[in-house]
């Protein structure tokens, strides 16, 4: 990583790693930008590039597979946040 003019470059080998956790590790991009120092639109562009650059069948699928983990996080959350409440109501309701 080198300074040019304020701006920071990265390896080719750091892109692809990063664009690797996002698309098939199933990390989001918020999350492997922290992890790697790097602001959340500088990956999305990797991701973006990268996809163009594969066979469009391929960054299809990829595409498909990410938004289905997205959904599944989301409902993940959803069902641990209804199972607190049921927990809950558990513990305040009384007893017979």
């Amino acid at each position: 990583m080198s300074k040019k003019s304020g701006l920071k470059s990265y390896s080719a080998e750091f892109r692809e790693k990063a664009v690797r956790l996002v698309a098939e590790r199933g990390f989001t991009i918020p999350q492997v930008a922290e992890q790697l120092g790097c602001s959340t639109e500088t990956i999305r562009r990797w991701k973006e590039t990268t996809a163009r650059k594969l066979d469009p069948e391929l960054a299809a699928r990829i595409e498909l597979e990410e938004n289905e983990t997205k959904r599944l996080r989301k409902r993940v959350a959803q069902l641990e946040m209804e199972n607190k409440i049921l927990k809950k109501r558990r513990r305040t309701s009384p007893r017979r």
